[in-house]
C-alpha cells in the first residue's frame, strides 16, 4: 500500500535523536490512517516525508549562544516531542508518536496529503510551500527538515543536506533558501526570541 521513505536516513539526526523505532511506528500509524481515506487509499507507491517538531528539553535551563548554531552543536541539545494517543478504554495504554508534519506524496512526487500521528488531511489545494517542501524531499534536494519550537519563531525551518545546514524561510511567495552562513548573518537575531527576565 505505502512504501516507507526514510528520507532522513543518510544524515545523523536520527542517530542523534535515537528515533529509529519512533519513525517506524509513526509511518505504520500514518499508513493505517491512509487506509481509511478512500481518496488516496488505493494509490500505489505513496511516500512519507517527515518534518520533525523539535525543542530543547528544558528551555529555561538552556543558554542560547550563537556559537552553538555556528558550529551545529545546538543539534545535540534538541529533543523530540510526542503526541500521546489513547483509546476510550480506561485500561488502554496511551501510545506515543513523534510530533511531525508529514508530507505524503504519490510515486511521482506530487503532494497528495499532509499528516501527523493524529490525522491525514487531504486538501482541494495544498499550500504552495508544502508542495515545494514535498518536491525537495522527493527529488532528494534535502535529507532532513526540522521545525524548532521555542525560542525559535516558526517562520524558519532548518534543512540538512549532506551534513550541511540550510535555513528555509516560509514567505508569501514560497520558500526562500539560505546557506547556513547567509542565514546566521542576516536572520539569526530575528529567529531567536529573547527570553524574558
Amino acid at each position: 500500500m505505502c512504501s516507507f521513505s526514510f528520507a532522513q536516513e543518510n544524515t545523523n539526526m536520527i542517530k542523534i535523536l535515537n528515533i529509529e523505532q519512533d519513525i517506524v511506528s509513526l509511518e505504520n500509524r500514518i499508513t493505517d490512517l491512509i487506509k481509511k481515506k478512500p481518496a488516496i487509499a488505493n494509490i500505489q507507491g505513496l511516500r512519507q516525508f517527515h518534518i520533525l517538531l523539535l525543542g530543547f528539553s528544558d528551555y529555561n535551563k538552556v543558554e542560547i549562544k550563537k556559537e552553538d548554531y555556528l558550529d551545529y552543536s545546538f543539534l545535540y541539545q534538541l529533543r523530540q516531542s510526542y503526541y500521546h494517543l489513547g483509546s476510550n478504554s480506561l485500561f488502554a495504554k496511551k501510545k506515543k508518536y513523534l510530533s511531525t508534519i508529514t508530507l505524503v506524496t504519490d510515486s511521482t512526487g506530487n503532494l497528495v496529503a499532509t499528516s501527523d500521528a493524529r490525522l491525514v488531511h487531504i486538501a482541494p489545494v495544498f499550500d504552495q510551500k508544502d508542495i515545494e517542501l514535498a518536491k525537495m524531499f522527493f527529488d532528494k534536494e534535502i535529507d532532513f527538515i526540522l521545525w524548532l519550537e521555542t525560542p525559535h519563531i516558526t517562520r524558519y525551518m532548518v534543512g540538512i543536506k549532506d551534513n550541511n545546514l540550510y535555513a528555509l524561510e516560509r514567505t508569501k511567495e514560497g520558500l526562500k533558501i539560505y546557506s547556513w552562513d547567509e542565514f546566521m548573518k542576516c536572520c539569526f537575531d530575528k529567529w531567536i526570541v529573547p527570553r524574558k527576565q
